[in-house]
C-alpha cells in the first residue's frame, strides 16, 4: 500500500501534464507515493506521451470526458494510499512541496484538507489557493466590484482572503482543487466529489460537507506549486460557464431556501455589471471588445448557468 495516491486528470494538457508529473518526481523524496493519471477521452498525445515518459504512472483511460469530480473518483477508486492528493496538471511543485504537505497534514490531522500556496509562472503570487465559501457577503461585494477594487481588503474581499499575504498558516473555508490533500478514510466517509458538479465548486462542495463532520482545512506556506490555471479550457465564456455552474450548484445544495433567489439574483448581477462595465470600457479601448462579447455570450446564457448542473 502507498502512503499516497496522486490524482491527475487530464484532458488535452499532454506537455502540462508531463511537466507536472515530472516535478513530482523530481521533488517528492520522503513520501510513498504513486501517480494515478486519468485521461478524460483527450485528443492529443496525452495518453502515449505519459506512457513513455513515465512508464511507472497508472494510466486509466476513461473513455469519455467526465469532468474534473468523475476523473478524480475513478482514480481515487484505482488506489489504496492512506492519504489522496489532488493534483492539476497544469501544476509544478517547487522545494518538495508534496512532502512538506504530507508533514504538515500529519502534524495537523484534525484539518481533514489541506492545501499549499500557489504562484504564477514568474513565482509571483497566485491567492486562488484557498478562499471562502459562498454567502451573502462576498456575493454582495463581488457584485459590486468591491471585492475586486479592495483587492487587499479582508472585509470587502473576504472571497480570497484579501488581507491574507499567504505567509503565514491558516484555516480556510475551501482548499482550490489542484493542491487538495485528504485522508482516504474521510475521502470514502463522504463518498469522493459530488459528480453533479462536472467542473469547478466540487472541491468547495468537499470541504463543506467535510466541515459539517467537525474538520477545518488548513493551508502551510510552506508548500507551494506554480499553478497556471484554466489551460484545458479553450475560451473565456466556456470558463466562466462552468464557473458560475457551478456557484449555482453550491447555492442549490448548501444555501438555505431563503437565500436561493437572492443568492442567485446577486451572482446575475455580478455578470451585468462586468458587462456593464466592458462595455463602457470598449468605447476607449478597442482591446476590450473582444472580452466584452465573452461576458455578453455569458450573460445571454444567464437561464441555464442560474439553473446549475443537477437542474440542467
Amino acid at each position: 500500500m502507498n502512503q499516497l495516491d496522486i490524482i491527475l486528470v487530464s484532458y488535452n494538457t499532454a506537455d502540462y501534464t508531463r511537466r507536472a508529473i515530472e516535478s513530482v518526481y523530481n521533488e517528492t523524496h520522503d513520501t510513498d507515493f504513486r501517480i494515478i493519471m486519468v485521461d478524460n477521452d483527450s485528443k492529443d498525445n496525452s495518453v502515449a506521451l505519459i506512457a513513455e515518459s513515465f512508464p511507472e504512472v497508472k494510466i486509466i483511460q476513461s473513455g469519455a470526458n467526465l469532468g474534473f469530480a468523475g476523473g478524480v473518483n475513478l482514480g481515487a477508486k484505482a488506489g489504496d494510499g492512506d492519504y489522496i492528493l489532488l493534483l492539476n496538471p497544469d501544476t509544478v511543485i517547487l522545494d518538495g512541496a508534496i512532502d512538506k504537505l504530507m508533514a504538515y497534514a500529519q502534524k495537523t490531522p484534525q484539518a481533514g484538507i489541506w492545501g499549499g500556496v500557489t504562484l504564477n509562472n514568474d513565482l509571483s503570487l497566485n491567492p486562488n489557493n484557498a478562499r471562502a465559501r459562498l454567502s451573502f457577503r462576498t456575493l454582495l461585494f463581488s457584485a459590486l466590484g468591491l471585492s475586486k477594487a479592495f483587492n487587499g481588503s479582508c472585509f470587502f474581499n473576504h472571497d480570497n482572503y484579501g488581507c491574507w499575504d499567504r505567509k503565514t498558516e491558516r484555516e480556510v473555508d475551501v482548499i482550490t482543487g489542484c493542491f487538495f490533500l485528504t485522508p482516504r478514510a474521510l475521502w470514502e466517509e463522504l463518498h469522493g466529489l459530488d459528480e453533479t458538479f462536472f467542473m469547478y465548486a466540487e472541491e468547495a462542495d468537499y470541504c463543506i460537507r467535510a466541515i459539517k463532520k467537525g474538520y477545518q482545512p488548513r493551508v502551510t506556506p510552506d508548500a507551494r506549486i506554480i499553478h497556471h490555471g484554466g489551460v484545458s479550457e479553450a475560451n473565456l465564456s466556456g470558463k466562466m460557464l462552468k464557473l458560475l455552474k457551478g456557484k449555482a450548484e453550491l447555492i442549490n445544495k448548501h444555501a438555505a431556501n431563503w437565500q436561493k433567489p437572492l443568492y442567485k439574483w446577486l451572482l446575475q448581477l455580478h455578470v451585468l455589471n462586468k458587462l456593464i462595465s466592458l462595455k463602457l470600457a470598449s468605447l476607449i479601448k478597442n482591446n476590450r471588445r473582444e472580452a466584452l462579447v465573452e461576458w455578453r455570450k455569458v450573460y445571454q446564457q444567464r437561464k441555464q448557468w442560474l439553473r446549475g448542473y443537477q437542474e440542467s
